[in-house]
C-alpha cells in the first residue's frame, strides 16, 4: 500500500470527508492516507480507487475517516493544503522520535535545533495558506496514545498561538512586537510538553492512561522531570510550557510553590506564562476528546461544550478558549451532519462567532452518488444563523443536539484585540 506522495495544490479539488464505515469499493481518494503509527509513511496516494482489501486494512489501522472525490463540492478544497499536511507529518515524526529516544536511552541528547527548525518550517507553511491552516487533520488513533496526544497538543497550540498574535504582544510587553508574537518556542514547548511522561514510573504512566487521575503524585512528577530534561537546551518560554502546562488559571494547578503566607499554591492567572496557558487549554481539549473510558473520540462539539462548564472553564485563560474555538470547528467544512429537519448534508461554511450554526448543503445518497454526479449543483443550502429553528442533531456518528452551544452575546466567542492574528475570521 505504500508509495511516494505527489499531491499538487489544487484548491478546486471536489472532495468529501466520510467515515470509514461509509467507504465502499470504487470510491476514489481525494487526499493521501498516511500510516497512523508512522505518519511520515504514505499508504495510499490521491486518486487511488478503494477496493475491499484496502478498506479492510484501513479499518484494521483504526482509521476513522477518508477524503473521497465527490463532484460539485469543489469549495471544500480551499480548506485543505497537502503541503501543510506534509509538514505536519514531519512534526509528528520529530515528536515520536523524541519520545522514543527519551524512553530508550536515559543518557541520549535530543536534537533541539532540529525540533526548532521543523516547527519553523511548519509555521511557514501555515502562514502561506491561512484558510487551509484552520483545518489541520487530527492524528488517527494509534497504539501509542502519548504520541497521538503530544502531536495533537502541539498542532493545536501552534494554531491557537497564531490566532492570538495581538494577545501575545499584550501579554509579553517586555519584548518587541515581532518577537512577542513569534510562536516557534511555543511549538517546541508544546511538542515536548509530556516528554517527562517517558521517565516516570511505568505503573504510574499506565494508571494515568487508564484513569486520568490528576491527583496521582507519581504522575505529577512528569512536569518536573520533563523540565529538567529540556532546561538549558530550549528557550525559557519553551521550557515554561513543559513545566507549567498543568497550571490552572484559578491557581489550583501544579507544580505548587510556597507563598508568602506559607500556603502551597500553583501559579494563578497572568502569573502563568502565556505559552503554558495555551498548551494547557490544548491539552485539556485533547483529554476531553479522548477520555480513558471511550474507545472512540468524543465529538468535538461535546468536548468544547464540556469545557464551558464552570469547573472546567475556571482552569483556562478565557482568551485561550476563544482561540481554541476559532481553530477547532465543532462541525468543520467537509464533514457530514444531520439537521433537525432530517436533512443529511455537508458543512460548507462555519464562523467562530457562532460556531454551532454552520451552513450545510444537502446531499443525496453518498454511496450511489460518489461515482456519478456527486452533489446536486443546485442543492438546497441551510444557513443555521438565519434559521434558529434548525440545529445539527448528528455528527461524527453520534447524536449531538444537546451538545450545541450558542453565543449569549455577540462578542462571546470573538477575539476582539487589535491584531487578531493570521487566522482572523
Amino acid at each position: 500500500m505504500e508509495g511516494k506522495e505527489h499531491v499538487p495544490r489544487e484548491s478546486t479539488r471536489p472532495m468529501l470527508r466520510v467515515p470509514i464505515t461509509y467507504a465502499k469499493p470504487g470510491m476514489m481518494l481525494a487526499m493521501p492516507i498516511r500510516h497512523p503509527q508512522r505518519p511520515e509513511h504514505l499508504l495510499l496516494q490521491v486518486g487511488y480507487e478503494l477496493d475491499q482489501a484496502a478498506i479492510g486494512r484501513l479499518r484494521e489501522l483504526r482509521l476513522r475517516e477518508v477524503w473521497i472525490r465527490y463532484p460539485n463540492l469543489e469549495f471544500i478544497g480551499k480548506y485543505i493544503n497537502p503541503h501543510i499536511l506534509e509538514e505536519q507529518a514531519k512534526v509528528g515524526k520529530a515528536i515520536g522520535g523524541a519520545l522514543e529516544t527519551v524512553m530508550r536511552d536515559t543518557t541520549a541528547k535530543l536534537n533541539y535545533p532540529a525540533f526548532k527548525s521543523t516547527i519553523r518550517d511548519f509555521i511557514d507553511k501555515l502562514l502561506e495558506d491561512p484558510q487551509a491552516a484552520i483545518f489541520i487533520e487530527e492524528i488517527s488513533e494509534t497504539d501509542e496514545p502519548l504520541l497521538r496526544h503530544s502531536c495533537s497538543v502541539c498542532f493545536l497550540s501552534l494554531l491557537m498561538g497564531l490566532k492570538l498574535e495581538g494577545y501575545l504582544v499584550q501579554q509579553r510587553r517586555r519584548l518587541a512586537a515581532h518577537r512577542a508574537k513569534d510562536v516557534v518556542n511555543l511549538g517546541v514547548g508544546a511538542m515536548l510538553h509530556d516528554v517527562g511522561m517517558m521517565r516516570i514510573d511505568a505503573k504510574a504512566r499506565e494508571r494515568w492512561m487508564k484513569t486520568h487521575d490528576e491527583s496521582d503524585p507519581a504522575w505529577r512528577e512528569h512536569v518536573i522531570i520533563g523540565y529538567q530534561l529540556v532546561q538549558g537546551h530550549v528557550e525559557p518560554s519553551a521550557s515554561a510550557a513543559v513545566l507549567h502546562h498543568h497550571q490552572r488559571y484559578d491557581g489550583a494547578g501544579f507544580p505548587v510553590r510556597r507563598e508568602a503566607d506559607g500556603v502551597l499554591r500553583g501559579l494563578v492567572g497572568d502569573r502563568i506564562h502565556i505559552f503554558p496557558r495555551i498548551v494547557a487549554t490544548a491539552d485539556l481539549f485533547d483529554r476531553m476528546r479522548h477520555p480513558p473510558d471511550r474507545a472512540t473520540p468524543t465529538p468535538v462539539v461535546r468536548a468544547l461544550r464540556r469545557m464551558q462548564t464552570p469547573e472546567i472553564a475556571s482552569r483556562m485563560d478565557p482568551m485561550t478558549y476563544k482561540a481554541l474555538i476559532a481553530v477547532t470547528p465543532p462541525y468543520p467544512p467537509g464533514s457530514l451532519v444531520t439537521l433537525s429537519n432530517g436533512v443529511r448534508g455537508v458543512v460548507t461554511e462555519w464562523r467562530p462567532s457562532d460556531p454551532c450554526r454552520p451552513t450545510v448543503q444537502k446531499l443525496g445518497d453518498i454511496e450511489q452518488d460518489h461515482a456519478k454526479n456527486g452533489a446536486a449543483p443546485n442543492a438546497a443550502c441551510y444557513d443555521l444563523r438565519s434559521d434558529h429553528t434548525l440545529h445539527v442533531v448528528e455528527a461524527e456518528g453520534e447524536r449531538v443536539l444537546e451538545d450545541n452551544f450558542y453565543p449569549k452575546r455577540v462578542e462571546e466567542y470573538t477575539i476582539d484585540l487589535d491584531g487578531r492574528g493570521f487566522l482572523a475570521a
